[in-house]
């Protein structure tokens, strides 16, 4: 069944869409030319969690997800489906350690991303961290300590305080544990970790009360400091962070990178709040900032240095989490709910020219805050394919996206 969506502009009029869902009387719709599929059959609460790691393997033939049948418990599992056939979910293990946004990280490993995946789990009483087969379902290797990224030749991981981090933002840390950090506004104990995968040893390689003395503004003057979304460059020799205050019930964040070894540091930007980001190269990371008096926009920095470049002037200008595609031609980005509680799933060009919109997604209201579900866009290993979390039909699901009816 096909009709036009009455939200969607009049440029998008000669555009056919295609009617897929309806909770209560609200449509969603995508694009005719793009096919858009289900992921899960059953009534759970079906996701992946951030747009930052792919869920497709790395020959594009499996799909990872998490899957909760009891919200009310904090155990969730964890699987994967076929593509080729789209097979039911295949549990292969499960986490206490857990958010809506974050998932417990699962990621494929990147010694081997077709067989063995990551994920964030409790070990011997602790938060901790595994590597398990997903064809054999053993857990090959266990780690003391949780792991927010892997580098890219699955050697080093890098993570943070998830206790602390879910006291400032519980849609994204864990509660299993106490924060033995709270009461401290900037500890010297507590930062960014550096896991060594070979000798499993754990170091503190930058604390949280040194970034908080690093180029000070005013605002962080008496402020509770923590840190969230660590990302390696795509070569792994540095990473990005961010650096978040809250003070009088505000919330302030900055961008830093840093040598794998937690030297070198460097400031992206100072004067603007910064949040959602994607590495196009070594040495280039798009960040999506915004301010008073600039508003929103999207941003390419050259790392080490105070080199930017506005990226879509007037087209790229609502929040939202952006990603590269395989080839770097093309920016996928979605954006939160608008008045109508429209979720907007849009491509442009890799100098933020825009191309189209791919979709758009009711959201229920209940789905707001720390339980909101944000799509989330996820490309697959060719850029043919998009992965998303959406609550369209009143419970998390992941969908795939087969851009121009491409087969997966």
């Amino acid at each position: 069944m096909y009709l036009l969506d009455r939200f969607i502009s009049r440029k998008y009029y000669n555009n056919i869409v295609s009617k897929i869902y309806n909770y209560k009387n609200k449509s969603c719709y995508i694009t005719a030319r793009n096919t858009l599929i289900k992921f899960d059959k059953d009534r759970s609460e079906t996701f992946f969690g951030y747009y930052d790691k792919t869920p497709f393997s790395l020959n594009n033939k499996l799909l990872l997800g998490m899957k909760s049948y009891d919200t009310r418990s904090n155990i969730i599992k964890i699987g994967y489906t076929r593509l080729n056939d789209f097979s039911d979910f295949i549990e292969i293990g499960e986490s206490e350690c857990w958010s809506w946004q974050l998932g417990m990280r699962l990621q494929w490993y990147p010694k081997d991303e077709n067989e063995i995946i990551c994920y964030n789990k409790i070990v011997d009483g602790k938060y901790g961290s595994v590597l398990q087969n997903i064809n054999t379902k053993n857990i090959e290797e266990k780690y003391a300590c949780p792991l927010y990224d892997i580098s890219s030749d699955g050697n080093y991981g890098i993570t943070i305080n998830f206790s602390r981090l879910y006291r400032f933002r519980p849609g994204y840390g864990y509660n299993n544990l106490m924060d033995n950090t709270e009461g401290q506004q900037a500890p010297e104990n507590d930062g960014i970790y550096l896991l060594d995968f070979k000798s499993k040893k754990i170091s503190l390689i930058i604390n949280l009360n040194a970034i908080s003395k690093l180029h000070p503004q005013n605002s962080m003057e008496k402020a509770d400091h923590y840190l969230n979304h660590l990302s390696f460059s795509p070569n792994s020799n540095r990473f990005l962070f961010l650096h978040l205050w809250m003070k009088n019930g505000k919330r302030y964040s900055r961008v830093l990178t840093s040598d794998i070894n937690g030297s070198n540091l460097h400031i992206l930007e100072d004067e603007m709040n910064m949040s959602h980001y994607a590495w196009k190269s070594e040495s280039e990371v798009l960040i999506h900032s915004s301010s008073k008096p600039f508003g929103t926009k999207f941003y390419l920095y050259e790392d080490l240095t105070s080199n930017r470049t506005l990226i879509g002037d007037g087209q790229l200008n609502r929040s939202g989490h952006p990603s590269y595609s395989p080839d770097k031609k093309s920016i996928l980005v979605d954006t939160y709910p608008d008045r109508y509680r429209r979720q907007r799933l849009l491509l442009y060009s890799s100098n933020g020219d825009f191309i189209e919109e791919i979709g758009n997604f009711y959201s229920p209201h209940e789905f707001s805050g720390v339980n909101k579900c944000d799509l989330h866009p996820r490309w697959d290993r060719y850029g043919k394919s998009i992965c998303i979390d959406s609550a369209m039909d009143g419970r998390r699901s992941m969908y795939i996206i087969n851009l121009n009816n491409s087969d997966i």
